[in-house]
């Protein structure tokens, strides 16, 4: 690293142990109670303050990102855990609490959502990192007391990762500030040593974080809820994208879709799999032309956005899955390979069905690529299993299999849409132009900058 680099560098990191020491990123540090220490006192506290400020911000850099240094990274722990003893009481614990809270509440508003942070954090690290975001994204919630007025989607994500039901029950932030890490050591019965490693390496993948579109306005946007049932009166993001989750219009036509998709996932044989797939895929087409004509006359219809979070292995294979299901059913995908998450934009009820569909086809899909793993080799002189367990032959396989199943969606849904355009005549293609129309208009406005991708073999 040449010398300019590492002075811009080194002031970067004075600048944030300054930010930190400050107490920028305590919302809610204890109002003075009247007792002021001397002059001597104070210096001493604040030198503590920027000397352990110092020590996060280096151990930061040193456990994530571009300058991972695993020597430096011990030499900060082994320097905070020293130092806890004679310092002010959970000095560390209090800043970098501080830290992590000021850093999300900052993602957030950089389009960054609860399933989002917890996706990223999961890619990268094991259940103890998962278990600490979930700790720091229930408590920035309580923080900025948010859960009172955030959108319906947010309310969901909140209650899957956990979060939700402690945010809504606690009263007001906890009585200190170092609250979050010392009770998330506690409860998990983690070494001293091990935490502070996670903790740091948590503050330094966050502070990495790109910029995430906006799939809604952010919580500095957000208004107190305006309706008993948890909705909040958000205003329209630019993006169109829509503020809660879909509703189940017709519950009983969902459960017979359900019901197909689960005698799917449940047969061993592939035919089988693929027929009740194929008519699980014409209940859709229907009922999605059905509430489309429903919601035209009403003047109802409303594009959303949302974020499909996709796991490695072979992720690029299961995108073009999900790009399959989505281009039948009237929904554009964009692939965000650097996060592992995929963009859905489409109305309401067809997102809902490309999401139920995708589900069960990765199920389906892992449960033959095992059986194609398992499967005797045709070339003799192998060991059994050997050539069709290779990551070259797997990913080949998830290929083939969009493929082969999109075909068969692609007849089952051309099927149903003719026989819908006979039963409802003229008035069906104006509807579904519309939509497809207003769907593209608002992908070109969230993305704006695409690429086709090809999927690697």
């Amino acid at each position: 690293m040449g010398k300019n680099n590492q002075q811009r560098r080194a002031a970067k990191r004075r600048r944030r142990a300054a930010s930190i020491s400050a107490g920028r990123g305590e919302p809610n540090r204890p109002a003075d109670d009247g007792r002021s220490a001397d002059a001597g006192e104070r210096e001493a506290e604040g030198d503590a303050r920027e000397a352990t400020a110092r020590l996060l911000v280096a151990g930061a850099d040193a456990a994530f990102g571009d300058n991972v240094d695993e020597a430096a990274l011990d030499q900060v722990v082994q320097s905070i855990v020293v130092r806890s003893a004679s310092e002010p009481a959970h000095l560390a614990a209090r800043l970098a609490t501080d830290w992590l809270l000021q850093l999300t509440s900052l993602l957030w508003e950089n389009g960054w959502q609860p399933m989002d942070l917890a996706h990223i954090v999961r890619r990268h690290h094991g259940a103890r990192g998962s278990s600490l975001i979930v700790a720091v994204i229930g408590q920035q919630v309580i923080r900025a007391g948010l859960a009172d007025r955030a959108p319906a989607e947010w309310t969901a994500q909140l209650e899957s990762l956990g979060a939700g039901t402690a945010a809504r029950s606690t009263a007001g932030p906890p009585v200190t500030s170092d609250w979050l890490i010392t009770a998330w050591l506690a409860a998990r019965g983690i070494p001293i040593w091990d935490g502070w490693r996670d903790v740091l390496t948590l503050i330094g993948q966050l502070q990495n974080l790109r910029r995430l579109t906006p799939l809604g306005p952010p919580p500095s946007a957000w208004t107190r809820a305006a309706s008993s049932a948890g909705r909040a009166d958000v205003p329209r993001a630019a993006s169109g994208a829509h503020r809660g989750r879909p509703v189940d219009h017709d519950p009983r036509m969902l459960s017979r879709i359900r019901a197909l998709l689960s005698k799917a996932e449940a047969t061993t044989f592939v035919e089988e799999a693929e027929a009740f797939t194929a008519k699980a895929q014409d209940l859709m087409t229907r009922y999605a032309i059905d509430e489309a004509l429903l919601e035209d006359s009403a003047g109802d219809a409303e594009v959303i956005a949302r974020r499909i979070h996709i796991d490695n292995p072979y992720a690029q294979a299961k995108v073009q899955l999900l790009s399959t299901v989505g281009a039948i059913n009237r929904v554009r995908v964009v692939w965000d390979d650097h996060h592992g998450m995929a963009s859905v934009v489409g109305m309401a009820v067809d997102l809902q069905l490309v999401e139920m569909l995708f589900t069960s086809l990765l199920v389906q899909a892992t449960r033959a690529l095992t059986e194609a793993g398992n499967a005797q080799p045709a070339q003799p002189g192998y060991r059994s299993g050997r050539l069709n367990r290779s990551p070259s032959f797997r990913r080949a396989f998830l290929l083939a299999y969009a493929t082969r199943v999109g075909e068969r969606l692609a007849e089952a849904d051309r099927r149903a849409g003719e026989e819908a355009s006979s039963s409802h005549g003229a008035e069906l293609v104006p509807v579904l132009a519309r939509r497809s129309e207003a769907v593209d208009s608002a992908f070109d406005r969230l993305f704006p900058e695409t690429r086709e991708i090809r999927a690697k073999r």
